[in-house]
């Protein structure tokens, strides 16, 4: 599977108003993980930023933040469960739409590649192998692993459109319908239903034969 090509932008919206007693508490962990994400320091990004949701969990900024960190740490299960509970607390964010894309995205290569720890995987050997994926590691793929990435890749083209409907004017427009083009070949070469029909149709030319 091919590597996403898109890129979050890393934006760390600044909480502007909660009604939480331990508030400047909750702004300085904030800003404490921008300036560790920006350092590339992003373990301890995440870090702060589960912190700051110890002591607040209402707050959509750090919901968010903590996804995008999820993600470029490449935890992405736990980076949807973060997204999705920044949607739930502002539903009109379009970029919370797009990182949860990508995210599952992230999850469905995981999977397609072999590996769900991203711990254990060397960021070098990655980027050189990022675009194959061996015809070997695709054949060892279980109906339920290739059920899970169809289900990720659907949700992923999902949120493409709905972060498309709530910024109709954005300027990577082609570039994400594009990649919406490109989930969908994949999902056609994942789904188990559809290689089990091939499947039923050879057998079935066969005891023609």
């Amino acid at each position: 599977m091919k590597k996403v090509v898109l890129l979050i932008t890393i934006l760390f919206v600044s909480v502007i108003s909660t009604a939480c007693i331990n508030n400047l508490a909750v702004q300085e962990l904030n800003s404490k993980a921008k300036e560790y994400m920006a350092n590339g320091e992003v373990e301890k990004a995440i870090c702060r930023l589960r912190s700051s949701i110890d002591l607040d969990t209402s707050i959509f900024e750090t919901h968010y933040n903590l996804g995008v960190a999820l993600i470029e740490n490449k935890e992405f299960a736990e980076a949807q469960a973060s997204l999705k509970n920044a949607i739930q607390l502002n539903p009109d964010h379009p970029d919370s739409y797009y990182s949860l894309a990508v995210a599952c995205e992230g999850e469905a290569e995981q999977i397609a590649n072999g590996s769900s720890n991203a711990e254990s995987a060397d960021k070098e050997d990655i980027s050189q192998q990022e675009n194959t994926v061996s015809e070997d590691t695709q054949k060892a793929l279980t109906d339920a692993d290739k059920t899970k990435i169809v289900d990720l890749l659907n949700s992923a083209i999902d949120n493409y459109n709905k972060y498309l409907s709530k910024k109709p004017d954005s300027e990577d427009k082609e570039k994400i319908e594009t990649q919406i083009s490109y989930i969908n070949s994949e999902i056609k070469k994942y789904n188990p239903s559809r290689d089990n029909s091939l499947n039923e149709v050879e057998s079935t030319l066969q005891d023609e034969d």
